[in-house]
C-alpha cells in the first residue's frame, strides 16, 4: 500500500498561491538600503541599494544620490562591486564620505575580488577608481584638505602563500582554529575562498595575517601622489567615541517616559534607539516599542517635551539595524522604511511629519492578498509580541511560528530562513515572534520561549484563525534552540525546522580546548553547563540530544558545515531514529547570506511545512525523492503514511 502511494506523489497538485504573492525567489531577491550620509552643505543624500540575485548568486551594489528638498527624483552613481559581510553573514552597509564641498563621495566596494576605494561628482558621471592593489583596503577617511588616508591588509598573495604553507607542514590545532569547519579556504571572504581562525571573542574569525601590522597610507586626489600618512592622519581613521547622552537629555527623555536600560523597559515604555542633531539646534530620537515599531520625535533647542513627528508600524531607520539613524537634512531627515507589509523603501520625512516615497527598490503589491499585521497576546503578567502574516481567508489555518526577532519587513525572523510570506500564500498563517526579554538564565529563556508560544497558539485558536493541531515552527541561532526546546518539552509541534548549532555534548567538546577558556565560561555563565563528564545532569536537561524519544515532531536541519559537525550527536539520532534529516551548507556562515543558498533554504522549508501542515506536495518531478524521504520520517505507523497520502489523493481525485 505504501509502494502505491509513493508512486502516487507525482500525481498530487500543490495548493495555488495566493495572487500576486512573493515567491521564495522573490524573498531571496528583496533588495535593502544603506550607507545613507548627508552632504557637508545639506543639500544631497547618498544611500545605496544591495540587490541579491539568485541567477548570478551574487548581492551587487548600486549607489545613488537625491536632494534633500525632494524636488527631483533620485540619480544613479553607478554600480560598485558586490556586498560584503561579516562573518556571522551579515551584509555590511555600504560606507560614503563626502568631500568638504558636497560635490563628490568616497566610498569602500568590493569591485572583482578587490576591496579598494573609488571616488564619484555628484554628476553622475561614474565611479573612478582612488586604490585598489594587492592588499584589501580595510578603513579610509576622507580630510577636509581633500587627502584620503586609507588602512591596507596584507597582500591577498601574502595571504595565499600562508594558507598553502599551513596545509603543507600542518596545522597546530591551538584555541584558534576551529575543528569543526574545513581547516583550509573553508569559507568565503570578501568573495573569495579563504582560511579563517578564531579571535578571542566567543566566536568571531578573522583571516590569517590578520594580526600583522598595517599599511597607513595618505593619497593626494588634486596631486595624484601616494605617501605614508602621517601620525595625525593616521589617527583620522580610529572610530570616535560614542558620545553619551548628556545629563539633560537623558533627563528629558526619562521625564517624557522613554526607557534608557532595555533590561528593566516594561511593556508599555518605549526605548531609545538613535538620536541626531539638527542644524536649528534640535535633536531628534529615534524611538521603538517591544515590537520594533518606530517612532521619530523631535526636542526643540531648550525645550523640554518631545513633539511627535512620525509613527510607523515598522522601521525608520538608516537600514535594516534599527539602531543606525536616519540622515538628517536641515529640513527634512531621509530614512528607510520597512514594515510588516512594506519591503525597504527610502522616504523623505519633513520637519512637519509629513512623508514623501522617494524610491522603492521593491516593487510589490501593498498586501500580495495577505494581511500582515502586528499582534500582543499576554503571558502571565506580561505583553507578547509578534507579526501575523495570514491570508485574507475565513477559517482556521495551520500555523508556522518562529522565534526570536521581527523587525521591519520581515522576510523569515533572525537570519531570513523561512519565507514567511510565500507560507501564508499557500495557506499557512505565519508568525514571528519577538523574545521575550526575562530570565537569567538560556534555560529560564527556553521556558519563557515556550510560555509565550503556548500563550500564542492558545490566543490565535480562541480567535478561530488557526488549527492547533496543525502548528509548525522554525529557527536560527536561539531561535533554533526554542524550538528544539518546544519540539522536545510539549506535543505542540507537527513538525520543526532548524538552522544552527545545538548545545549538546559534541558541541562542548568541539570548543572546550585550551585558548577557548572564554567558551566554557561563557556555557557555565549563560547554560549554567560544565564538562558533560561532570555535569551530566545538567547536560541531561539542557540538550536536545540526550533524550531523542521527548522530540515529538519530525525535523528538518539545514546547517552551516562547521555547525552541523558541532551538533553531530543530534543530527545522527535524528536521522537513526527516522526524525530528520539534513542538508549541509558549505561555506555558510552562520547566516547564510549566498543569494542561492537562501533560495534553496527558503524552498525547501516551504515544501517542508506545507508537506506535514497541508499534506500538500509540489508535482514537479524533480522533487519526488524528496518526498518519499519525508514520507518514511516522524512518529507513525506505515498505515498513518498511507492514509496521509491517500487524503492527498482523494482530494485531487475529487477534482477529475
Amino acid at each position: 500500500m505504501v509502494k502505491h502511494a509513493m508512486l502516487l506523489l507525482g500525481l498530487l497538485a500543490a495548493a495555488p498561491p495566493a495572487v500576486g504573492q512573493t515567491t521564495p525567489r522573490a524573498i531571496a531577491e528583496i533588495a535593502d538600503i544603506s550607507g545613507l550620509v548627508t552632504s557637508p552643505d545639506g543639500a544631497w543624500v547618498v544611500y545605496r541599494i544591495e540587490r541579491p540575485s539568485t541567477v548570478a548568486n551574487s548581492i551587487d551594489v548600486d549607489w545613488y544620490i537625491v536632494r534633500a528638498d525632494g524636488t527631483k527624483p533620485p540619480r544613479a552613481l553607478g554600480r560598485t562591486g558586490t556586498a560584503m559581510w561579516d562573518d556571522a553573514g551579515t551584509v555590511l552597509p555600504g560606507e560614503a564620505q563626502w568631500a568638504s564641498n558636497s560635490q563628490s563621495i568616497v566610498i569602500r566596494a568590493l569591485v572583482d575580488g578587490r576591496i579598494g576605494l573609488w571616488k564619484s561628482k555628484i554628476d553622475g558621471s561614474g565611479f573612478h577608481k582612488i586604490v585598489a592593489g594587492e592588499g584589501d583596503i580595510e578603513a579610509f577617511a576622507l580630510l577636509p584638505d581633500g587627502v584620503v588616508v586609507a588602512r591596507e591588509g596584507p597582500p591577498r598573495s601574502a595571504i595565499a602563500r600562508a594558507e598553502e604553507e599551513e596545509r603543507e607542514s600542518g596545522i597546530l590545532a591551538d584555541g584558534h582554529v576551529d575543528l569543526a569547519g574545513p581547516l583550509y579556504r573553508g569559507s568565503l571572504v570578501n568573495g573569495r575562498p579563504r582560511t579563517q581562525r578564531f579571535t578571542e571573542d566567543w566566536f568571531e574569525r578573522r583571516p590569517l595575517l590578520s594580526n600583522v601590522p598595517r599599511t597607513i597610507r595618505a593619497y593626494d586626489l588634486e596631486r595624484g601622489t601616494v605617501r605614508a600618512a602621517t601620525e595625525a592622519e593616521a589617527a583620522s581613521l580610529d572610530a570616535p567615541p560614542e558620545a553619551p547622552l548628556s545629563a539633560r537629555l537623558r533627563g528629558v527623555l526619562q521625564a517624557n517616559n522613554v526607557c534608557l536600560d532595555p533590561n528593566l523597559c516594561s511593556d508599555d515604555e518605549l526605548r531609545l534607539s538613535a538620536q541626531a542633531s539638527l542644524p536649528d539646534g534640535s535633536t531628534v530620537f529615534t524611538l521603538r516599542d517591544r515590537s520594533y515599531r518606530q517612532s521619530i520625535y523631535q526636542l526643540p533647542a531648550g525645550r523640554t517635551n518631545l513633539r511627535l513627528l512620525i509613527e510607523s508600524p515598522g522601521l525608520l531607520s538608516g537600514g535594516r539595524d534599527d539602531r543606525i539613524p536616519c540622515a538628517t537634512t536641515p529640513m527634512a531627515l531621509i530614512c528607510v522604511e520597512a514594515s510588516p507589509s512594506v519591503p525597504p523603501r527610502l522616504v523623505r520625512i519633513g520637519l512637519n511629519g509629513q512623508k514623501t516615497i522617494i524610491d522603492t527598490p521593491n516593487h510589490f503589491p501593498d498586501s500580495n492578498g495577505l494581511l500582515a499585521e502586528t499582534i500582543v497576546w499576554q503571558v502571565g503578567g506580561s505583553r507578547a509580541s509578534g507579526v501575523l502574516i495570514r491570508p485574507k481567508v475565513p477559517g482556521r489555518l495551520p500555523l508556522f511560528i518562529t522565534y526570536y526577532r521581527c523587525p521591519g519587513f520581515v522576510r523569515g525572523g533572525l537570519g531570513d530562513e523561512y519565507p514567511l510570506h510565500a507560507l501564508a500564500a499557500h495557506g499557512i498563517a505565519s508568525l514571528c515572534i519577538n523574545v521575550q526579554p526575562h530570565g537569567d538564565t538560556v534555560g529560564e529563556r527556553y521556558e519563557i520561549g515556550l510560555e509565550t508560544i503556548k500563550a500564542a497558539i492558545s490566543d490565535l485558536d480562541r480567535r478561530e484563525l488557526v488549527d492547533p493541531a496543525r502548528v509548525g515552527m522554525g529557527g536560527l541561532s536561539f531561535g533554533s534552540e526554542v524550538t528544539m526546546w518546544t519540539a522536545s518539552h510539549s506535543q505542540l509541534l507537527k513538525a520543526a525546522a532548524i538552522s544552527s548549532v545545538h548545545v549538546t555534548p559534541s558541541y562542548y567538546w568541539f570548543n572546550a580546548r585550551p585558548g577557548r577558556e572564554n567558551f566554557a565560561r561563557n556555557l557555565e555563565r549563560y547554560w549554567k553547563l560544565g564538562p558533560p563528564d561532570q555535569d551530566i545532569a545538567g547536560w541531561k536537561q539542557m540538550t536536545s540530544s540526550a533524550d531523542i524519544t521527548a522530540i515529538s515532531a519530525p525535523i528538518l536541519m539545514q546547517l552551516p558545515e562547521n555547525e552541523m559537525r558541532q551538533s553531530i550527536e543530534l543530527v545522527s539520532k535524528l536521522a537513526t531514529a527516522r526524525m530528520g534529516e539534513l542538508h549541509v551548507f558549505p561555506m555558510a556562515p552562520h547566516i547564510k547570506v549566498e543569494p542561492r543558498q537562501k533560495l534553496a533554504v527558503y524552498e525547501r522549508n516551504l515544501d517542508w511545512f506545507r508537506f506535514w501542515l497541508n499534506s500538500d506536495v509540489d508535482p514537479d518531478p524533480a522533487k519526488a525523492a524528496q518526498y518519499r524521504r519525508w514520507l518514511k520520517l516522524g512518529r507513525q505507523e506505515n498505515s498513518a503514511s498511507t492514509e496521509r497520502t491517500h487524503r492527498s489523493v482523494s482530494a485531487i481525485s475529487s477534482k477529475r
